[in-house]
């Protein structure tokens, strides 16, 4: 993965990509090719493999599961709607 300059994300140290767990450095590389770039969350969830795996999980699963009736698409939409209301740029 290609590097980038290291910006302060929180108050917390940000795990290097050296330390990320095969998880986290699979899911960072997706989303690299997809944005150009890996979100913070990635990097903040990088100091806590465990809990980024069953959260990962649990996204998933409301963005792919087959519980709510609703399709993929319009999933997809609330996200983008609930993300611009929320100004996230992701």
């Amino acid at each position: 993965m290609e590097s980038t300059d290291v910006r302060a994300i929180s108050h917390l140290r940000v795990p290097d990509e050296e330390e990320w767990t095969p998880e986290i450095r699979e899911l960072a590389e997706w989303y690299q090719s997809k944005l150009g770039f890996v979100p913070n969350i990635i990097r903040g969830f990088a100091l806590i493999p465990d809990h980024f795996v069953g959260w990962w999980s649990y996204f998933d699963d409301l963005m792919r599961g087959s519980g709510s009736g609703l399709s993929k698409a319009h999933r997809e939409m609330i996200a983008v709607a609930v993300s611009t209301e929320n100004r996230c740029h992701y």
